[in-house]
C-alpha cells in the first residue's frame, strides 16, 4: 500500500468515532461519508486514489456495524443464565398468581390468529410455482389445523399488554402534558408491525420443523403425514427454504434493525441447536449432561420465543425494564414447554401428540425424563453414551425411565420455568391481555399435547 494511502486509512482510523450521530432506539446515522472522504484528503494533504474511496468508505461503514451491535444489547441478560432451577420450589402451581384472572389466551386471541395464517397462506406465501406453493402453505391450510400457534399467540398478546402496561402507568394525556399523545391511544386492533412479526415467528417455527423432519426422517406431524413424505426430502429443504426467505423480506421491510438482528440471530440459534442435538459436546458427568441438554432447549426452543418476544419491546420502543420482561417471559416460556414436550413423549400417545411416542429416545437422544432417571439408575449412563444403538437399549430405558421419577422431575422443573414466565409478567399493570399470557404459561404445562 502507497504511503499516501496508509495515511488516510491512519486518520480514518482516528475519526471513525465522530462520524456516528446516536439516537435513542433503532438507528445509527452515518454522517456525510463523501464529506468525510474529502475532509481526510485535504487533512493530509493528498488526493484520494479512485479505487481506494471504497476501502475508506468500508472501514467506516464496518466501525458503524460493530457499533451497532453493541448498541443492540438492550440488556445484559446472558440467554444461558437462569436454566437450571433444578432445586428450587415451586410457589404458585397449580394455582394462578394472586390477583391474576383467569382469561383464556385463545379466545381472545382467536380471530387475529385466523388472520394470521389467512395472510401467511394468500399472502405471504404466494408464488408462483404450483408445487412450492402446495408445499409452503402445508401446515396453512386453516387456523384449526397446523399446531397450537403458541408462538405468534405470545406475540400477539403480549404486544397489547407491553401497549396497555404503558397507557395504564402514565397519567391521562392533557392539553397541556408533556407526555406523548400516543399513550391515550386506545387502538381497536394490533398494529401492523407486531401482526407481521407474530407471521414472522411462525412461519420460522413451521420451516425449522420441515427441516427437521427431514433430519429425523419423521414420518408424522401435527397429526399430518410429514411433508417429505408427500413431497419428498429435496421439495420439503427447499420449502424451509422459501419459507425463511419470505419471513427474512418481511423483516427488512419492517425497517426496524434490533428486531432484524435479534430474529435472524433465531435462525442462528436453530441451526446451532440442531447441530448440538446431532453431534453436541460430550459432557462429563450427570450434570453437565443437564446443562448442553438446557442449552440444546434454548436454541431450538426457547429463543424463538424470547427473541421473537423481545422483538415486541422493540418495535414498541419500550424502555429497558420493558425489554428486559418480554425477553425473560419468552425464554422460561419456551424452556417450559419444551420440557413438557420432552416429558409428553414418554405419555402421550401418537394421536395426541401429532407424532410418533418416544421418539426422542428412538433417535438416541437423552432427553430430560432419562438424564433425571440415569441420576437414580447410572444403569442409563453407558446407554446414553452409545445413544441407544445397542440390542434392548431402548426397552430397557423405557422400563427405567417409567420406573423412576424423571418424568416427574421433568414436570417439576417446567412448572419453574413457567413460574419464571409469570414472575416477569407480573412486573406489568394487569390487563386483560397480561393475565391471559399467564395463563398461557399455565396451560404450556397443564397440556396433554
Amino acid at each position: 500500500m502507497k504511503s499516501s494511502a496508509k495515511r488516510i486509512l491512519a486518520v480514518s482510523n482516528r475519526v471513525n468515532g465522530r462520524l456516528l450521530c446516536r439516537s435513542r432506539f433503532n438507528n445509527v446515522h452515518r454522517c456525510g461519508l463523501l464529506q468525510q472522504h474529502r475532509f481526510l484528503a485535504s487533512s493530509v494533504g493528498v488526493s484520494v486514489p479512485e479505487g481506494f474511496k471504497d476501502t475508506v468508505k468500508n472501514t467506516i461503514l464496518d466501525h458503524a456495524l460493530r457499533e451497532d451491535s453493541r448498541l443492540w444489547q438492550s440488556t445484559g441478560d446472558d440467554p444461558l443464565d437462569d436454566l437450571d432451577l433444578e432445586f428450587e420450589t415451586t410457589r404458585y402451581w397449580p394455582s394462578l398468581p394472586p390477583g391474576v384472572e383467569a382469561i383464556d389466551p385463545i379466545a381472545i386471541s382467536s380471530k387475529e390468529i385466523v388472520k394470521l395464517v389467512e395472510s401467511i397462506r394468500d399472502d405471504m406465501l404466494n408464488t408462483e410455482h404450483p408445487v412450492l406453493q402446495k408445499a409452503a402453505t402445508y401446515f396453512f391450510q386453516s387456523a384449526a389445523d397446523g399446531g397450537k400457534k403458541v408462538r405468534p399467540m405470545l406475540v400477539l398478546l403480549l404486544s397489547r399488554a407491553l401497549s396497555d402496561h404503558i397507557t395504564t402507568t402514565h397519567q391521562p394525556v392533557t392539553s397541556s402534558s408533556l407526555l406523548p399523545t400516543a399513550l391515550e391511544w386506545q387502538r381497536p386492533e394490533l398494529p401492523d408491525l407486531n401482526r407481521r412479526l407474530a407471521e414472522v415467528t411462525e412461519i420460522f417455527h413451521t420451516a425449522s420443523l420441515l427441516h427437521d423432519d427431514v433430519l429425523d426422517d419423521a414420518d408424522q406431524r401435527r397429526n399430518l403425514p410429514a411433508l417429505h413424505t408427500q413431497f419428498g426430502a429435496k421439495i420439503a429443504v427447499l420449502a424451509g427454504d422459501f419459507l425463511l426467505a419470505k419471513a427474512c423480506v418481511t423483516l427488512a421491510k419492517m425497517g426496524d434493525l434490533r428486531t432484524v438482528e435479534a430474529m435472524s440471530t433465531v435462525l442462528e440459534h436453530l441451526v446451532l441447536g440442531e447441530v448440538m442435538q446431532i453431534r453436541g459436546p460430550k459432557a462429563d458427568g450427570q450434570k453437565s449432561r443437564l446443562r448442553v441438554y438446557l442449552k440444546k432447549n434454548f436454541y431450538k426452543t426457547a429463543s424463538l420465543m424470547a427473541l421473537s418476544c423481545k422483538s415486541v419491546a422493540f418495535l414498541g420502543e419500550y424502555p429497558d425494564e420493558l425489554i428486559d420482561v418480554a425477553y425473560r417471559f419468552g425464554k422460561h416460556a419456551g424452556m417450559a414447554f419444551q420440557l413438557v414436550d420432552d416429558a409428553l413423549d414418554y405419555e402421550g400417545t401418537a394421536q395426541h401428540l401429532g407424532k410418533p411416542s418416544m421418539a426422542d429416545l428412538r433417535s438416541g437422544l437423552a432427553t430430560a425424563p432419562v438424564l433425571f432417571a440415569a441420576q437414580e439408575h447410572t444403569e442409563l449412563i453407558p446407554m446414553i453414551d452409545r445413544k441407544f444403538k445397542g440390542s434392548g437399549d431402548v426397552e430397557r430405558a423405557i422400563e427405567i425411565v417409567f420406573r423412576s421419577d424423571g418424568i416427574e422431575r421433568t414436570k417439576e422443573l417446567a412448572i419453574l420455568h413457567a413460574e419464571r414466565a409469570m414472575d416477569a409478567l407480573l412486573e406489568l399493570n394487569p390487563s386483560p391481555s397480561r393475565d391471559a399470557l399467564i395463563q398461557l404459561a399455565y396451560r404450556v404445562v397443564a397440556r396433554t399435547r
